[in-house]
């Protein structure tokens, strides 16, 4: 198969489509968008036989490029490994007017890379040694400009709402519910309040938070992951939670440092230092957006201040976490959570267990991280070395398919040329038998013969054939394909290559591993420490 050209397809779901659960834009949809660059390159003669991979942030911004398959494409670009760039339009590559000018006039004509915008009928191709005209310029102002206007309005609406007391996040507080009488307002939980109520009285008694938690853990209280799971099923940020999850000091602390406990609504208490930054910082005290008396109150002010003094929570150090191949992957096979590591002996070992959650959990500590790192590296290899032979399969199912194809569209043509030839005669003869050349049996005998022929070339066979293989998918090379090649030559875990194919490594009591992958056609591999 011919690979001169080999095309990356770039498709991005807004971030705010994604919160919502459904689309507001059916039009940039994944699947529309799929389907319109797969059609377009169908159509078109110069590229419809050349390999693709599809690269897809499904709930992504479009303000800034912090997105895994935007950036794992351009490195793959960068790379070399593709030398053609299609998306539905300029904002689904970026809605960000700086770094869009910068790709089209300086990074792919660099990389002597072509980019393609469909909606936007743009091909850098038409443009070689020229700019992309005032045309693209205002367009990528446009979506820049529109972006900035749409987070500065919704931001002052926010900060409006938050002024007069009202809630502006999806969920109430721990300890609270929504008014169902007014929007916005938060009222007492009757499950979930004696539960902050007992926090305060503990550490007003002098309890630490640890011992806190281990007692919260002995009584069976539900953590608020646990509770909230419980009232939204469908919302996707409980999805992988575990029902064995436990109190720990670092929930604790959160509750205990919560002002609103207090019966004032507090917003305000980060912010994002420009319009449509990915980062949001912290603000001090005196930025926050307090209202008082705007729901009942769990604790008095004196007890909340009295807490602050003994536990100096305003000062408690923010750590910088530190990053290691495993970070974050790492769960215990009892109660599903995620496990911490022990720096000393560089081990993981399970907090629930620590804090007195279940007893199935204690004693559950992993293998050495070195030892870790090499089993999942090898088990990352045979993955790799899998899904190459599946690949090659299926592109030389595809090629075959693609010969196939065009024979049948050489057989449609021979047929559709020897079909005009045969009208061609059909009507010279009738000509002949108005003007008298021919007998009306000689011009009937000749009609029947030609007519039979016809009905010979015009069995439809061959085109219900063509049309059944034109129906058939269009090969695509996939992400994980394009994360093979990326990886497959690394003798050494690194960060991005477990994070980019492992969802999850689960720790048994026997030192075994599971390795869940994150892409689930292939097969969960199963590893022993001993492997």
């Amino acid at each position: 198969m011919d690979d001169s050209v080999r095309i990356a397809i770039y498709i991005r779901l807004s971030s705010a489509d994604e919160e919502t659960g459904k689309h507001k834009d059916e039009s940039n949809s994944v699947i529309n968008q799929r389907n319109l660059i797969n059609c377009f390159l169908d159509d078109s003669d110069e590229l419809r036989h050349y390999k693709r991979t599809e690269f897809v942030d499904d709930g992504y911004t479009g303000t800034n490029t912090d997105r895994p398959a935007f950036k794992s494409m351009i490195s793959r670009i960068r790379d070399g490994k593709y030398n053609l760039c299609i998306t539905k339009d300029f904002s689904r590559f970026s809605r960000n007017y700086i770094e869009m000018g910068d790709y089209l006039e300086c990074v792919f004509p660099f990389l002597n890379v072509r980019y393609i915008s469909i909606n936007d009928g743009y091909d850098s191709q038409d443009y070689k040694g020229t700019t992309g005209g005032l045309d693209v310029v205002m367009r990528a102002l446009v979506y820049d400009a529109y972006s900035k206007d749409l987070s500065v309005k919704v931001k002052t609406g926010m900060r409006q709402s938050r002024m007069k007391g009202n809630r502006t996040s999806g969920t109430p507080a721990y300890g609270y519910m929504p008014d169902p009488k007014k929007r916005g307002r938060d009222i007492i939980d009757p499950e979930t309040a004696p539960v902050v109520r007992r926090i305060f009285d503990e550490a007003l008694a002098g309890r630490k938070p640890s011992a806190i938690a281990k007692g919260l853990n002995e009584d069976g209280v539900k953590t608020p992951s646990q509770h909230f799971a419980e009232l939204y099923p469908e919302n996707r940020k409980y999805r992988n939670l575990s029902e064995k999850q436990a109190w720990t000091n670092g929930m604790i602390y959160p509750i205990l440092h919560r002002l609103l406990y207090t019966g004032a609504s507090v917003g305000g208490m980060t912010k994002k230092p420009s319009p449509c930054s990915k980062y949001n910082i912290k603000t001090s005290r005196e930025e926050w957006i307090i209202v008082q008396d705007i729901h009942p109150a769990i604790i008095t002010v004196e007890e909340y201040e009295k807490v602050q003094s003994m536990f100096d929570l305003e000062k408690v150090p923010e750590r910088t976490p530190r990053s290691y191949p495993l970070r974050s992957l790492v769960y215990c096979g009892n109660c599903g959570r995620h496990m911490n590591r022990m720096t000393r002996v560089d081990k993981f070992y399970c907090l629930y267990g620590h804090h007195g959650g279940h007893e199935g959990c204690k004693g559950i500590i992993s293998p050495r991280m070195s030892d870790m790192e090499k089993i999942v590296l090898n088990a990352i290899k045979g993955w790799i070395e899998q899904n190459e032979m599946e690949f090659k399969n299926s592109e030389n199912q595809h090629f075959k398919k693609m010969q196939e194809k065009k024979k049948c569209r050489l057989g449609v043509r021979e047929q559709e040329e020897q079909l005009r030839f045969l009208k061609r005669n059909k009507l010279l003869i009738y000509e002949q038998y108005s003007d008298g050349i021919l007998s009306k049996t000689e011009y009937l005998q000749k009609k029947a013969s030609i007519d039979e022929e016809i009905k010979e070339f015009e069995d439809p066979k061959e085109r219900i054939r063509i049309a059944t293989l034109e129906g058939e998918e269009t090969f695509v090379s996939s992400e994980k394909d394009a994360l093979c090649r990326a990886f497959g030559d690394e003798e050494k875990l690194t960060y991005e290559m477990a994070h980019a194919f492992v969802e999850k490594i689960i720790v048994y009591r026997d030192e075994r591993l599971e390795i869940v992958w994150k892409y689930k056609d292939n097969t969960k591999g199963v590893a022993d420490k001993n492997t």
